[in-house]
């Protein structure tokens, strides 16, 4: 007997995986992924597999919303993290209504009392209740209420014919497509009430239709045909009820995940946030952001000129951050930045947004430009756009002042090699996590099921290693790596919603941006690559620490400055790796590296020392070609020789930055050595003891590619569908 194929059921039926739908006259395949089921159309059975693959693809055979399982670790993360955040922000509606209805009862009461002393004996006062007095102010609604609360207030509601009310939690997936995200969204966050699924294609919407009745959420998910930008902009006046009866004002929280950059959308977007709710941004041009071949489009896209090195994804975060900022300020808003990824071609940032105008005013401050050596070492130095300091007023209280930054504090070319640098940014200079919100996911990822979100691993792997950039919470220091206090996952009464997420300081900088890799500088001075415990141990035996970097294996963060890290490098190629002669060239980024070893600055004589910068002042004069380019030729000259050092010998604690100087203020500040004395060892042991805080567990830190070709799909023929 011939074996049967698969069952053919509708829309109706229950989902299962594998499942073939008909709806009308096309046939789907069901398609699981977490919790939510979507419908891809059935490829034909009349040609095999290899003729398909071998034949091109032309826009009308490319179907109008796709199925992109490369985009699946965004999906399971996003959900994670919407879940980590709804559960502070309901904790924090439950307390408001608490508060709402303790004074109202506590209103109630003195009414009574006034009532009665007015009444005095005479027996006729009023048996209608305060709610009713008060006809002209509208009773509260009941629906976010804590459940135990809602226990508590069961019987009034039953009197008064009110229904327990629950905290409300809306989502708008903005870029919706199959609408896959939004599903996914209302079946695994349990106290989303509303996921609004907006798309401007038709064929979209009625894919997404399709999907909605299919999974059985049509009570919470609501599909929208229109602009993303028309519709956020939309809801920012007065609301009136949709025909449904359904009501929706800002959202709780609004995702954006476009096919290309989320910067057209950035507008609307920070101003369709409630208070304090969160924004989630996806931008997969890479192209763009992480590196230098367009400078012009990303200036027009995020207002700052990209970074190039081995750094530039970590670049490209603080150029969409700033882009977010400054967006948002114009309107009163404040971005706190939760979650900031690098994530293969792509970007993703999870921002909580506050409505402060006092807090605005950081931002300039928290904005900078980088002087990056691209063309030679790879060195850079930093410079916020503006400063801002703390102090106490008479009465005790702290305030902020705000000043203009210095002027160019550095020199056009770099102080350790001598080559030309380049600026980058403005960019965003503040932290790029929240690390009690990493902490938060972690904790909730501890309880997941992995079958439901089968990148459980990388998602691990990636957070720990964000949670360890904070240079504050581990890396080399002597003391075993602090963890920041695990939220819990009840949502109890008795718990301060603010300890969920504490807020990060509004004023807080990133004193250490970015990071360098071992190998990049050791090609630099052609010499062996350094191990990396090795130069773990090296900084941490002059006290300084380490950490690495989500964005690239093989990183180190450290608090070092570049000086340091030179000096390293040439004690490395004097005690362990000599180099060869010849070996590295003149006029090369090593040469200038190499002519500032201690050997050549006058520890052993200062005539060589003296000679050589005599012999790079006599060249330069010959090959000037106008003053200008004579001067900088010299001041070259004099930062190779180590004579001249541009006053970064201080490093002020207002400035706290890599390559920065002594503000004029005349603040106290730390002396930095002279490099050349350090006593530099290098202690694999030392090194390895720095990161035994990161290695208790053996994590997917930095995820190969699954397979070949991966990266985006290309786009859908209709203009406006999404990759989802």
């Amino acid at each position: 007997m011939a074996s049967q194929g698969p069952s053919i059921g509708t829309l109706s039926s229950i989902p299962e995986v594998g499942q073939i739908v008909r709806h009308g006259d096309k046939e789907y395949e069901t398609v699981k992924e977490g919790l939510a089921y979507i419908l891809v159309p059935r490829q034909s059975t009349s040609s095999s597999e290899k003729e398909r693959k071998n034949r091109p693809t032309e826009d009308k055979d490319r179907p109008a919303v796709f199925y992109n399982p490369i985009q699946q670790f965004n999906r399971d993360l996003s959900v994670l993290a919407i879940r980590a955040y709804g559960e502070h922000a309901i904790a924090m509606k439950t307390e408001k209504h608490e508060k709402k209805l303790k004074r109202r009862d506590s209103h109630c009461k003195g009414k009574k009392r006034k009532r009665e002393a007015l009444d005095g004996d005479t027996g006729t006062g009023s048996k209608k209740s305060c709610v009713d007095e008060r006809s002209d102010i509208p009773a509260p609604a009941v629906s976010e209420v804590a459940p135990s609360v809602a226990e508590q207030e069961q019987p009034n509601a039953a009197e008064n014919n009110e229904t327990p009310w629950t905290p409300s939690f809306t989502i708008l997936d903005a870029l919706s497509a199959t609408g896959l995200r939004a599903l996914r969204y209302a079946k695994e966050i349990p106290f989303a009430t509303q996921v609004v699924a907006n798309d401007l294609s038709a064929l979209a919407i009625a894919s997404m239709k399709n999907n909605i009745k299919h999974n059985r959420v049509d009570d919470i998910v609501r599909p929208n045909n229109g602009d993303a930008c028309s519709y956020m902009y939309s809801i920012l006046g007065p609301q009136k009820p949709h025909k449904d009866g359904s009501y929706f004002g800002k959202f709780d929280v609004v995702d954006l995940d476009p096919y290309g950059t989320a910067a057209p959308f950035m507008d609307a977007a920070v101003q369709a946030v409630t208070d304090g709710g969160m924004l989630c941004v996806t931008c997969t041009d890479a192209g763009v952001f992480a590196a230098t071949g367009y400078p012009e489009k990303a200036y027009a896209l995020y207002g700052g000129i990209p970074i190039k090195g081995v750094h530039s994804h970590e670049g490209g975060l603080r150029l969409i951050l700033h882009a977010l900022a400054t967006s948002a300020a114009k309107y009163g808003i404040a971005i706190e930045p939760l979650l900031s990824l690098s994530i293969d071609f792509y970007a993703r940032l999870f921002v909580r947004v506050h409505r402060s105008p006092s807090e605005v005013k950081f931002t300039a401050g928290k904005s900078m430009v980088v002087y990056n050596c691209d063309s030679g070492c790879g060195a850079w130095s930093t410079q916020r756009l503006s400063y801002t300091r703390q102090k106490e007023g008479k009465n005790g209280n702290p305030f902020y002042v705000y000043r203009l930054s210095q002027a160019p504090i550095a020199s056009p070319n770099c102080e350790h090699c001598g080559f030309r640098t380049h600026l980058a940014g403005p960019m965003w200079a503040g932290p790029l996590h929240n690390p009690h919100f990493v902490q938060r996911i972690l904790d909730l990822l501890g309880g997941a099921d992995r079958e439901t979100y089968p990148t459980f691993g990388r998602i691990e792997g990636m957070l720990t290693t964000a949670l360890e950039e904070d240079l504050n919470l581990g890396g080399s220091s002597k003391e075993p790596t602090p963890e920041p206090e695990s939220s819990t996952n009840d949502l109890d009464s008795n718990t301060a919603p603010s300890l969920l997420i504490p807020r990060v300081d509004p004023a807080q900088i990133e004193p250490y941006p970015f990071f360098f890799i071992t190998s990049a500088i050791s090609k630099v001075l052609h010499t062996q690559t350094m191990p990396e415990n090795s130069l773990r141990g090296a900084l941490r035996h002059l006290g300084y620490k380490s950490t690495r970097s989500h964005a690239k294996p093989g990183s180190i963060r450290t608090d070092a400055p570049w000086s340091v890290i030179w000096e390293i490098m040439r004690e490395w190629v004097r005690q362990k790796s000599p180099v060869k002669e010849g070996a590295i060239n003149g006029g090369s980024p090593g040469e200038g590296i190499m002519r500032r070893g201690r050997e050549k600055l006058g520890i052993d004589g200062e005539g060589a020392g003296l000679r050589s910068l005599k012999r790079d002042i006599l060249s330069a004069v010959e090959a000037g070609k106008d003053l200008s380019d004579l001067t900088t030729k010299i001041e070259a000259a004099l930062y190779r020789s180590g004579v001249c050092r541009l006053r970064t010998e201080k490093t002020g604690p207002e400035n706290g930055e890599q390559g920065s100087i002594t503000n004029k203020t005349g603040e106290s500040s730390l002396e930095r050595p002279d490099p050349s004395t350090l006593d530099i060892v290098f202690d694999e042991s030392l090194g390895r003891k720095a990161m035994d805080a990161h290695h208790k567990k053996r994590l997917i830190r930095y995820q190969t590619n699954p397979r070949p070709n991966w990266g985006p799909l290309a786009r859908a023929p209709v203009t406006s569908a999404k990759k989802d």
